[in-house]
């Protein structure tokens, strides 16, 4: 029996996707920079698949840089803000209302697949397996994938909490060397990652290449 999929974080209504969207400039910033970063590390890429794009920003920002993009997720408030946010920009990615967990698309359909602070919020190993497996098939040469990492200090603080007080944990933090060994089954190779010292930045994100 497949463990149960917990769907609480999508953004399903048009609040939740517009308060998504207002988070800290400060915040917003730092995560374009990783991303930005994360995609010099390739070449030649000219699709991408943005899985899941939330509001789209990711997509907003590849296709100003002549990347194709194609935006998945299943919120429908998501959805529709980032097709207004999209327009706004002047630009036009592809955005559908897909399951990351059964996406629709052929195998290799994009050069590389973007999956951007989701992986941590799925505590079963066979989930997190499911959704690199997923999101590898479809790429036909890159996957960028963040993590959390268990050595910050943000990651320990929450752990301690857990244990004092019984709060619940809401990201489940994974070491580098436990997503290289998943991401190896499905034969793509560590290139680099980006994300500054571990010990101050809880969010990594990981570029892999197909052998």
């Amino acid at each position: 029996m497949s463990d149960p999929i917990n769907y609480s974080r999508v953004k399903l209504d048009s609040d939740a996707a517009s308060t998504y969207s207002q988070r800290k400039q400060t915040k917003h910033d730092q995560e374009m920079r990783m991303i930005e970063q994360g995609f010099a590390l390739t070449q030649g890429i000219k699709s991408c698949l943005d899985a899941p794009c939330g509001v789209g920003r990711a997509s907003i920002w590849m296709e100003r840089r002549g990347i194709k993009a194609t935006g998945v997720d299943l919120g429908d408030g998501a959805l529709a803000l980032a097709a207004q946010l999209a327009g706004k920009a002047g630009v036009n990615p592809r955005f559908e209302k897909q399951d990351l967990f059964a996406l629709p698309f052929e195998d290799r359909s994009f050069d590389a697949a973007l999956c951007f602070r989701v992986l941590h919020h799925f505590e079963s190993v066979m989930l997190q397996s499911r959704l690199i497996a997923e999101l590898c098939r479809v790429s036909n040469q890159y996957v960028l994938i963040s993590r959390i990492t268990p050595a910050s200090y943000m990651s320990v603080r929450r752990r301690l909490r857990h244990k004092m007080t019984g709060k619940d944990v809401k990201q489940y933090p994974m070491s580098r060397e436990v997503l290289d060994a998943m991401l190896g089954i499905q034969g793509f190779v560590p290139v680099g990652s980006v994300g500054g010292f571990a010990l101050f930045h809880s969010l990594q994100l990981h570029v892999y290449r197909r052998k």
